[in-house]
C-alpha cells in the first residue's frame, strides 16, 4: 500500500480506520505515518495525526520510543493544525511514558488543558493525560485540579465538563493523601 496516496485520497472516519488497521498490523506502516506526521505536507501532517491518535490508542508501546518527536511537535508554534496537539495529547493517555519525559509529557498536558483557545478535544485528551501522568505522584494532582477548575471556569464545553466530571474525584483524593493531616 502507498500510504501516503491512500492518506490523501479520502478523508474520512472509515478511511482513518482502515489506515489505522494496516498501520496497527504493519509496523513499517507506522514509519510513513510517524515520517507524514513529522516531514510532511500541512494537509499530510492533519490526515497523519488523526490515524496517528488510533495508534496510539491501540498499539501504545509502539509510540514509546517516539515520545520525544512527539512531544517536541506538540509544542511547535501556533500556525501548525490542531490535529498535531490533538493526536500527542490523544497518545499520552495511552502510552506507557518513561520517567525522564514524564516531566515534559505532564507540563505539555498542563500547558494544553490551561489554554482557553485551543479546541476542546485537545484540552479533554491533556485532562485525561494528566491525570494520568500525576497518578504516580500525587503532589502533581493539586495543579491538575486547579488548571481544570480554571478551563471549567471558562468553557462551557459538555465535552470538557464530562471529562472533568471523571477525573476530578479521582484528582482530588490523590491530593488529599499529600495534604497534612
Amino acid at each position: 500500500m502507498n500510504f501516503r496516496t491512500e492518506l490523501l485520497r479520502e478523508h474520512s472516519a472509515r478511511q482513518t480506520r482502515r489506515l489505522t488497521d494496516y498501520a496497527c498490523a504493519h509496523p513499517t506502516a507506522l514509519a510513513e505515518v510517524l515520517q507524514l506526521f513529522w516531514y510532511g505536507a500541512p494537509r499530510e501532517r492533519q490526515l497523519a495525526a488523526d490515524v496517528l491518535g488510533w495508534v496510539g490508542e491501540r498499539r501504545p508501546k509502539w509510540l514509546v520510543p517516539h515520545l520525544p518527536g512527539l512531544l517536541a511537535a506538540a509544542q511547535s508554534g501556533p500556525d501548525q493544525h490542531p490535529a498535531i496537539r490533538r493526536a500527542v495529547a490523544r497518545v499520552l493517555q495511552f502510552v506507557p511514558v518513561p520517567e525522564e519525559w514524564q516531566a515534559l509529557a505532564f507540563d505539555t498536558c498542563l500547558a494544553l488543558l490551561r489554554a482557553p483557545r485551543e479546541p476542546v478535544a485537545i484540552r479533554a485528551y491533556a485532562l485525561t493525560a494528566a491525570a494520568r501522568l500525576a497518578g504516580p505522584y500525587p503532589e502533581l494532582a493539586a495543579e491538575v485540579v486547579l488548571a481544570t477548575e480554571n478551563a471549567l471556569a471558562t468553557s462551557a464545553s459538555a465535552a470538557l465538563h464530562s471529562r472533568a466530571t471523571r477525573e476530578l474525584p479521582k484528582l482530588r483524593h490523590l491530593a488529599r493523601e499529600v495534604l497534612p493531616g
